[in-house]
This record gives structure tokens, sequence and C-alpha cells, in this order.
């Protein structure tokens, strides 16, 4: 075999290597970075939207809530196989809301 004394070969051969080892780290980042962003990011919205599902599906006559837009009104009755709610916000006022326009409910 052929020993290299050179020490320019010898860098350049050092730095190949070098360049290998941070390819592979650079695309090990990603999955890394995509993982992270779903725990931190995709599962916690996951799970309020779960919560908020399941209030709107134990809704019942009488309880107060508050829909997206900040209108505070008590549930008179549900419409359309559920998919609406009416509201009575003051006395003699009634509005239909879809039910997903409820935000949380009132305690």
């Amino acid at each position: 075999m052929l020993e290299v004394s050179n020490p320019l070969i010898l860098l350049l051969q050092e730095a190949g290597a070098d360049a290998g080892r941070s390819s592979i780290q650079s695309l090990l980042i990603i999955p890394i970075m995509l993982v992270a962003m779903y725990f931190l990011v995709i599962l916690p919205n996951k799970r309020e939207d779960k919560k908020r599902k399941e209030m709107i599906a134990n809704l019942q006559k009488g309880d107060t809530v508050i829909t997206n837009s900040g209108l505070h009104g008590k549930v008179v009755e549900f419409k359309d196989n559920n998919e609406t709610v009416v509201l009575s916000v003051s006395a003699n006022t009634n509005v239909t809301f879809e039910t997903s326009a409820i935000l949380k409910k009132k305690t």
C-alpha cells in the first residue's frame, strides 16, 4: 500500500468526511422538527377541538354559552338535528347560531 504523507491530501480527505456527516445531520433535523411541531402545535389543538366538540354535544336547554363573536346567551332550543341552536340574549330576543359558533359554556 501507498502511504499518504502529503498534508494537503490528508486535509482534503478529512474535509470530505466532515461534509458527509453534516449533510446527514441536516437531513435528520427536518424529521425532528416535524415531530416537535406535531407535539407542540398539532396535538394540543386536536385535544382542544375534541373537548369543545364534547362540550357542544352535551349542551342542554337552559345552559348559558358564549359564542365566537362574544355574544352571551341562554340556550332555548336546538334545530336541524342539533346543527343550529337558538339563544336568548335578552327578554323577547332570540338569535339563531350554528352550534359550531359556540365557543364555551359559561359556568
